[in-house]
């Protein structure tokens, strides 16, 4: 399972794809299936960051 996923859509933010960073408790960078949290970055084309969401996973 990955640590971050990519998302190669458009963003509700009007970024060109997002990111998945799956985290435990500490906010080390983990394995989806073991996270506790996670962050969705959304992303210009250039990289850039246009908008970060943090969220809690069941």
């Amino acid at each position: 399972m990955p640590t971050v996923q990519r998302i190669d859509e458009a963003t509700p933010n009007g970024g060109d794809y997002s990111e998945i960073v799956y985290m435990n408790d500490s906010g080390d960078v983990v394995d989806e299936s073991v996270a506790t949290k996670c962050a969705i970055r959304e992303c210009a084309a250039d990289g850039s960051l246009i908008c970060e969401t943090f969220g809690m996973l069941s």
